[in-house]
């Protein structure tokens, strides 16, 4: 495995956004980012848009750049938007950070890694918390923006983007290839949600997988703490973070009244290897 690693967890951005406000951060998130000064974002590209804040917890596997790279080509199309990538490790990767500072997309990459108390078969939660806690330190609830968990081995259409960007509170489409179905979507009458075709519907009041909404960053201060629960069983992660802010009643149908696929949950299959050879980072 080549990787190269720094002995702190740092945070680091693109120069897309024109006006800078540095704000320094105290506590567990400060000792976390090495006590990094952090751009405000009140002031992005000078779009008359809401930001989208795209988070994605990610770890080394030999198809990581590959996924990121994907990921980023996607994400530098979309206006007014940071990334917010969560190494989950102590320390960030060089090499991967090379990949965000050239990608053209505004980002933020930092490390934390899974917390002991943390349940074995919870995987990703302590990062997209950390993600959480950024945003509170750094944006003005103020400025309209929205929050999208959005993981690195999965396929986006641009349209979704522009679409989940006028989020009011909670938004909701299907996505394909999702809980052992072609799709999972919400099931729409009258503009309104009724019940769901996913999996384990009836015991989730929010029977949704995490590409498949999209939240009002709003939600993180009035709903203070909304944050993913460490213990939850088994493919509850969504659900039990939606019932902190949320009704079905109030969910936004997106992607045509949910009729339209505009986000598949894809995976890379594991690539067989039989000779290693270090020369050429992958």
């Amino acid at each position: 495995m080549l990787c190269i690693l720094i002995g702190v967890a740092v945070i680091t951005w693109s120069f897309s956004y024109s006006i800078y406000s540095s704000r320094k951060l105290n506590g567990a998130l400060g000792r976390r980012l090495n006590g990094a000064h952090l751009p405000s974002l009140d002031i992005a590209d000078k779009h008359d848009i809401p930001i989208i804040f795209i988070i994605t917890p990610t770890y080394y596997r030999l198809v990581q750049k590959a996924e990121l790279t994907r990921m980023a080509n996607t994400l530098r199309l979309v206006k007014q938007l940071h990334w917010i990538i969560v190494e989950d490790f102590e320390v960030i990767n060089l090499k991967t950070k090379e990949l965000f500072q050239s990608s053209g997309v505004s980002f933020t990459y930092f490390a934390q890694t899974k917390r002991k108390t943390t349940k074995n078969h919870i995987r990703g939660a302590d990062q997209r918390n950390a993600a959480l806690d950024l945003i509170m330190a750094i944006h003005n609830p103020s400025i309209p923006a929205v929050i999208y968990f959005a993981d690195d081995d999965n396929t986006y259409s641009l349209e979704i983007f522009e679409q989940m960007r006028y989020t009011k509170k909670l938004s909701m489409w299907p996505v394909g290839l999702s809980g052992g179905r072609t799709y999972e979507t919400p099931i729409i009458k009258d503009g309104k949600v009724i019940k769901f075709l996913a999996w384990n519907s009836e015991k989730r009041k929010f029977p949704i997988d995490m590409a498949g909404f999209a939240l009002n960053a709003k939600v993180l201060w009035t709903y203070n703490p909304m944050r993913f629960s460490t213990d939850a069983d088994a493919g509850m992660l969504e659900t039990k973070l939606l019932e902190r802010c949320c009704t079905v009643e109030e969910i936004e149908p997106l992607a045509d009244n949910c009729s339209k696929v505009l986000v598949w949950h894809t995976r890379t299959q594991k690539p067989t290897i039989y000779i290693f050879d270090n020369s050429l980072e992958v």
